[in-house]
Formats: C-alpha cells, structure tokens, sequence
C-alpha cells in the first residue's frame, strides 16, 4: 500500500523556520529519555519518583477532566464537541460511549456502505479480487471471448480507468480488499458516533494481531475485523477469545489449521457440521453436542519468531503445531509471566487438533475436524484433560486460559497502558483486574474502573501518551472538522509515519508505547502530515480554516488562541506559543478584525497540529 512515488517529500515543502520549530517543539518535549538509575543520579531519580507518586494523586480540574476523556476515548475532540461534554457532564457521555447499542451511527454506516468488498464473505472475495496471477489469466481468457472496448463511453466520456489519481476502487486483487478494510477504519475513527467502541476495536485487532499479507489471510482479514473482533469488542473476553480461536484468519496466520495428531486413530472421517442456529444449541461443556458461543453481542515484548513457509512439505506433514497454543497464552491470554511452561504449550496444542478450516485458500470456513485430533489425555496447568473428548479439549482451555487470575493481570495491564499511561500504576492494574475476574471479564466493567478511577483523572495521566499515526490524523481530521475519504494518500501517510495498517508480521502487534511512535524519522513526517493538511494538499482531505475560528479572531495571536483551544483543549505552553508566534512572521501583531494570509492561516494551524500538546493525547 505504500508507494513513494505518491509520497511528497517534507523538505520539498516545510520552510526552515516552520521545520525547525516543529523538530524542536517536539523533540524536545516527545522523546522519552532514559531513566537514570544508578550512581551519582540514584537520588535524583528517586526524587523524580516522589514527585511522579505525588502527581498520580493530584487531580485535574474540571476542564482538564473534559479534555482527558476526549483525548482518551475518542480519536480527538471536533468542534463543540468540549462544549457539549461540558453541558451533558462527564460522567453522562461516558456511560453514552459505554454503551454504544444506544447510539445512532448510520451517518458512518452509509459512508463505508459504499466500499463493495466489506460486505462480502471470504469465498466472495477470493472469487471476485483473486490472486494477481489467476486475476491474469482470467482477464485474457475474457478478451478473447469479447470485443475490444473502447477507452471512452458512448457519450465520449473518459472511463474510471482514464481518471487521473490514485484511486482504491482502481486496485486489483486482495491489495483492492486489504485497502478498502483500513479506509473503512479511517472512516469509522473519524466520523463514527460509537467512538469508544471504535478505539476498542482497534485496540483488540491489534492484541490478536494478524498480518493480512500472509496467504489466504489477504481475503480473511475482512472476516476477522467484521465478525470476530466487532460483535465482542466491548463483550465478555471469553466470547471474543473463542471467537479468535476459531476464526480462519488467525487459524491460518498462526498455522494452527495444520495442527493435527501424527498419529490418527480410525475414528470417523467426516466432521460434524456447525449448527446454523448457534444461540439455539448451547451445551454445557462435556457434553456430546456442545458448540461454543461465537458472536454474541455485547506485557513483555519479544523478537517475532521464524515461521514455517506454507510449502507442499508442510501441508502433507502431519504433526501438532504449537505456533497458535504460545500465541493464545504469551499473548492472548496469560502474558509471558504467566507461570505456563513449554510442557503447556504442547498440551495446549493437542487441545486444539483438528480446529482447522473447510479449503483454507479459497475462503473457507472453520470447522472441527475429529480425524486430526489428539483424543488423548492431557494435563493443562495442571489440571487434568481427560480422554476421549473432541472439540471440547480446545473449548475447556480457552475456559480455564479466559478466566485465570494471570489473564486478568495481563488484559488489565494492557488495557491501563492504553487509556492511562506508558506504566500505569500496580493499584490501578490491581484494581482493574479484579473487576475483570468478579464480572467474568466484563470489558464493559473493566473500562469503567479505569475510565473513573482516581489515577485516570490525576495530572500524571493528562496527556501522558503519544497518539499512533492513526490517532494523529483522526484527531487532526475531526479538530479542524475536515472532510475526507481516507483513501490512498491518507492510507500512504499513515504508514510512512510507521503504522501500515493490518500489516505488523509479529503476533505481538504494535507495542502501545511512546518509543514505538517517536524517532527522528517519523517525526519529521509527523511535521509533513500536519503541513500537507492545513494546507489542503492531501488529495481526498479538504479542511476549511477561516470556517473554524469567529471573525472575532481574524487577527493571528487570536487565532491562535481560539484554535489552540478548540485542538488541544486548553491553552498552549510558553515554548509552544512563542514558537507558533515567531514562525508566523511580521503580521503576527496585527490588530483584530485584520485578516492573514491564508499561507498564515495554514502555517498557524500546521504548527497547531504538530505541536507536543497536539500529538500527545
């Protein structure tokens, strides 16, 4: 999805003045520094530890508050989107986003309605956007069977294929299918309602992370955000874990569709079929006809490991794969402290034989296969798994895996680094993980606590995290109220600034830290994406400026003001200011009711949006 020839280059662009600014701002205020530790800086950073305790405890003030929840629970606050929250209450809008069945969303709906391949099954798309190859063959054997048509209609009008311009609807194959499922997520994340169910689908996407690019995952992807991750996004976890465990596309990602017994038994070769009416055949666990739940409504990092090429030696070799078994408990599930040893992991894997998928290239579905299972007895952090059951090994696991003190810990973790803090307090964690085992991993209930605790409301909190890529440009869209149809250049600058969408290899997905979004490199296209915007020179994106702010703040320092306000929620910090001010230029004193430049108008909100107090949320 990423083509540089498309890509305009920031130093082609940005004036010195207006570059350097920027890099200063944000260096000096993004890069996290090294903790010192040791020696002659021990006191130093114990006293720098007193006062951050001390921070955790003070509280914001009530337009503070306003402004955290909106940086934390939206991707960004639109215009008199503080004014509304401020007249409803805080605690009113969070119970609205807490519960976004009750929230009218068809304005969103009908703008991705539009792209063709998010409503189709994974056989549909492999079927209509093949592979580039058979994609090939199919439109030669097409021109010899039909006349040769013309570049221009009947009414001499240039056809879709003559339009200048990077168009997604001009893509081929599963590149058209991948890029239309990010630009339905840039459209969600800047114009849905449900706000908060939007960020909980990205956060879930990203913690049972797939790469789209691997085989047939290029046309299960669409499947995975659609019908895994959305329908259980704020649910209960054991529902959105099974749900993963038995989706084709994390089946084929982790390998986990070849993991068969080496030994097969003669105990039938067909599969049994998966009841259509899935709420109507619930069983309790151990019993013959038991299907689990799929689909009811509502961290330490390490290198990605070497996985096998999906070769004809691999699909003819029979054996237990244990890629899927250490993913769903490092990962998904317990965290790699989470007491499970290498002998669990195989355990685990034989669990789960036979969990595979109906013609896995061609879209498949999922489906148990009993001819690939280990009947076998098993022992699973030590508890006993005993012989002769089916599918039901696999089901117990994700139970006892879904509901372990450790998975509570490990969710809890990563749910307070998303909407807190880098390091969150072990109180708040503690706290969180124990509404997570009292309401049967509630998601819903776990934000709650986090979302009204004392240490989310604290002044260590306010604007502690730096906004992904995607959370800068749907905040930076939504502050000024652009308008856009997240098509390609969009999708390019998003991942130019290091977050190509549906693409990270490892299963760890992104690490949800400041350091994995701030370096030199990206900042500087940070500083390219916030210039090319203000000056409407991102096609497909447009934003009106003067539209914004009142004539009242036609003059420039009051523009600034009045903009600052609406972006960022409060005012500027000295450093900020005076660097906005200064790039401006001479005009930057003229008197009120004078209008600037619009060069001037697109500089000041340019810095605006590449300002620390604008890219930290």
């Amino acid at each position: 999805m990423d083509h540089p020839g498309h890509f305009i280059e920031p130093a082609a662009l940005l004036p010195e003045l207006f570059r350097t600014a920027c890099l200063a701002l944000m260096a000096g205020a993004m890069i996290v520094q090294p903790v010192e530790a040791t020696g002659a800086r021990a006191s130093k950073s114990t006293q720098s530890a007193l006062n951050e305790q001390r921070r955790w405890k003070e509280p914001l003030s009530p337009d503070e508050e306003i402004a955290q929840l909106l940086s934390r629970i939206t991707f960004g606050a639109r215009p008199g989107d503080f004014e509304r929250v401020r007249t409803m209450g805080v605690k009113t809008f969070l119970d609205e986003q807490l519960h976004p069945e009750n929230i009218d969303d068809a304005a969103v709906e009908a703008r991705v309605a539009s792209l063709p391949t998010l409503a189709m099954s994974p056989e549909e798309l492999y079927e209509n956007y093949p592979p580039p190859k058979q994609a090939t063959n199919s439109r030669a054997q097409q021109a010899k069977t039909q006349p040769p048509q013309s570049a221009k209609s009947p009414g001499g009008e240039m056809t879709s294929k003559s339009q200048p311009g990077p168009q997604i609807a001009n893509l081929q194959g599963p590149q058209r299918v991948i890029s239309e499922l990010a630009q339905e997520e840039v459209l969600r994340a800047v114009y849905s309602n449900r706000q908060l169910q939007e960020l909980m689908v990205q956060f879930w996407m990203n913690h049972f992370n797939i790469f789209a690019l691997k085989g047939a995952d290029r046309w299960l992807t669409t499947s995975f955000e659609r019908d895994t991750i959305r329908p259980d996004a704020m649910g209960k976890f054991e529902d959105l874990l099974v749900a993963t465990a038995e989706s084709p596309a994390m089946l084929f990602y982790l390998d986990n569709w070849l993991s068969s017994t080496p030994n097969p038994a003669k105990q039938g070769q067909f599969a049994r079929p998966r009841p259509r009416n899935m709420n109507a055949t619930l069983r309790p666990i151990g019993h013959p006809g038991y299907w689990p739940p799929r689909n009811l409504p509502g961290t330490a990092s390490r290198p990605p490991r070497t996985r096998p090429a999906q070769g004809q030696q691999n699909r003819n070799r029979r054996g237990v794969n244990e890629n899927y078994a250490r993913e769903v408990m490092e990962l998904h599930t317990l965290g790699v402290q989470g007491g499970y040893t290498q002998k669990d992991v195989i355990e685990v894997a034989r669990c789960l034989t036979g969990w595979t998928i109906d013609r896995p290239r061609k879209g498949g579905e999922f489906i148990f296969r009993p001819r690939m299972h280990d009947f076998g007895e098993k022992f699973v952090l030590g508890k006993k798994i005993r012989a002769g059951r089916g599918m039901e090994d696999g089901v117990q696991v994700l139970h006892m895996l879904a509901h372990h003190p450790a998975t509570a810990q490990f969710i809890s973790v990563k749910l307070c680094r998303r909407f807190v803090a880098d390091d969150p307090p072990l109180a708040l964690i503690d706290r969180a993980a124990k509404t997570f085992l009292r309401t049967d991993g509630d998601i819903r209930q776990v934000l709650q606590t986090i979302l009204t605790s004392p240490e989310f409301n604290s002044q260590a909190a306010y604007r502690a995290k730096v906004k992904s890529p995607l959370e800068l440009v749907a905040s930076s869209i939504r502050g000024i109220g652009g308008e856009t149809d997240a098509g390609l250049p969009l999708l390019r600058m998003i991942a130019r600034m290091g977050q190509p969408m549906f693409q990270y290899q490892a299963p760890t997905g992104f690490p949800d830290r400041a350091s994995t979004w701030i370096n030199s490199g990206s900042l500087l296209t940070r500083i390219n994406f916030a210039t090319l915007l203000a000056g409407n020179r991102i096609p497909g994106t447009q934003v009106d400026l003067e539209g914004l702010v009142p004539p009242s703040a036609a003059a420039q320092t009051v523009f600034v003001v009045t903009l600052a306000t609406r972006l960022v929620g409060g005012e500027l910090t000295p450093p900020t200011r005076d660097a906005i001010m200064a790039s401006l230029g001479p005009e930057a004193g003229q008197v009120a009711g004078e209008t600037p430049p619009a060069r001037q108008w697109a500089t000041a909100a340019g810095l605006l949006l590449a300002s620390p107090e604008f890219q930290r949320r």
